[in-house]
């Protein structure tokens, strides 16, 4: 895998060709100030201009809250793109969602209405500091870290999708190798009677929408079956090891030589069978992290009085996103990013 491979997989390089066949996004650059902010350790929320509690905060206090950052700009232009989505969001960065950290908010998903509820999940997750620390894992010609990355938050309006019918497809010389049901963790007994006409309307929609038009010639794309025939597309992501090949493997999947895909002893279209088929979550092994533990059992005052202050926020956010204008002189938004 090449490092220009992972680059093509960034939102901002594929979103303006394929706009149309997915979800509306608005994309906000992030400063570098930010970029440490979620880097650093431990889970802790920005203070904000409206922290109706910064008054009461004893002198003991301080000193630590003068060391908590604030990004007023940042926070308005999430609240004017959440305004202009709907009012419902889901965020990621340039290549990942937090969804390991879905389990931190109410409801156990991405669906947010504020800032905090953005902030929570950016800064509690593995996923979002993998891509600000190691974008270019497993890429054989260039070193790790950032390098010069330009990072960006993207907030995409929030849509209900029945996991039973998201697809992830492994496309090799333009070719797809393989279709694996996205949510392998359930079995979906209504998936198995029509696995051959959801494979063939995924070759479909692949060989008039997609092939020939990314970036690259090997990659990953996950698709939404919406209805018969009719595909959201979601995301794109590397052709490598950095992407979790679902119910293939990436050994298979290297080696494989397109023509093959037509062998009986090829399973492109791969589905869980069975209950027993069940495959255990990934995400399952990054709940809970300490600074978690330490909130939830009051080990740490800090990060409790930090969750405290996000929760009593949120109305008052929550107000402010639906009364506020479009067409602000001070807030810029766009649908595309600049270039």
């Amino acid at each position: 895998m090449k490092k220009q491979q992972v680059l093509n997989c960034s939102f901002s390089a594929w979103y303006p060709i394929f706009k149309h066949l997915t979800i509306d996004s608005i994309v906000i650059p992030l400063s570098k100030g930010f970029l440490e902010y979620l880097d650093a350790d431990g889970i802790y929320l920005p203070a904000s201009p409206t922290d109706e509690t910064s008054d009461i905060i004893d002198e003991d206090d301080e000193d630590a809250q003068s060391r908590i950052p604030s990004f007023p700009g940042l926070e308005e232009s999430i609240r004017t793109a959440i305004h202009n989505l709907g009012g419902r969001v889901f965020p990621k960065l340039n290549w990942s969602a937090p969804r390991d950290a879905s389990w931190m908010a109410c409801g156990n998903t991405l669906q947010c209405s504020c800032v905090n509820d953005i902030f929570l999940l950016l800064k509690s997750s593995d996923f979002v500091t993998h891509d600000l620390t190691s974008p270019f894992e497993h890429c054989t010609d260039c070193e790790q870290g950032p390098q010069d990355t330009l990072y960006e938050l993207v907030l995409r309006r929030w849509c209900d999708i029945s996991e039973a019918t998201e697809f992830r497809v492994f496309v090799k010389n333009d070719d797809i190798i393989g279709i694996s049901q996205r949510d392998h963790t359930n079995f979906f007994p209504d998936l198995g009677p029509l696995a051959e006409q959801i494979h063939n309307e995924i070759e479909d929609f692949h060989d008039r929408h997609i092939a020939g038009n990314f970036l690259d010639h090997d990659y990953v794309y996950d698709i939404y079956r919406q209805d018969k025939r009719k595909f959201l597309l979601i995301d794109f992501n590397p052709f490598g090891e950095t992407t979790d090949p679902l119910l293939f493997d990436w050994e298979d999947l290297n080696d494989l030589d397109v023509t093959r895909t037509d062998s009986q002893s090829w399973e492109t279209f791969r589905y869980v069978r069975s209950a027993s088929g069940i495959q255990p979550s990934q995400f399952l092994s990054y709940r809970y992290p300490v600074d978690i533990l330490h909130l939830t059992t009051g080990a740490d005052a800090d990060k409790l009085a930090d969750f405290l202050r996000m929760e009593m926020q949120k109305p008052d956010q929550q107000e402010a996103t639906s009364s506020s204008q479009e067409g602000s002189s001070n807030v810029q938004y766009e649908d595309e990013p600049e270039k």
